[in-house]
């Protein structure tokens, strides 16, 4: 069955940067470590790509800290008009 089909490859991930300079980066390394900086200390405040994709995702499913509120305060609310409703129809029931 596999010889009448031609099965596409996956498109392959080829990133280039476009403006690496190597020197620019080995003399910035070299000035971070004669200065007495920690060369890993430069990257906490920088972006790392894809830190923030987990947040958003969350965000947007309503499971961030919001959404745990809302969830929580939506099962109470549920809880007590299920509580009022059953009360009504024994109310209902004992009054008939």
């Amino acid at each position: 069955m596999g010889i009448f089909f031609k099965r596409a490859k996956p498109r392959q991930f080829e990133y280039k940067p476009r403006y690496y300079d190597p020197e620019k980066e080995a003399r910035e390394q070299r000035r971070r470590e004669l200065c007495g900086e920690d060369p890993e200390e430069g990257k906490n405040g920088e972006y790392k790509p894809g830190q923030y994709i987990r947040r958003d995702m969350l965000a947007r499913r309503g499971i961030g800290q919001r959404g745990r509120r809302t969830k929580s305060t939506m099962n109470v609310t549920r809880t007590v008009l299920a509580l009022l409703c059953l009360g009504a129809i024994v109310l209902w029931i004992l009054l008939t």
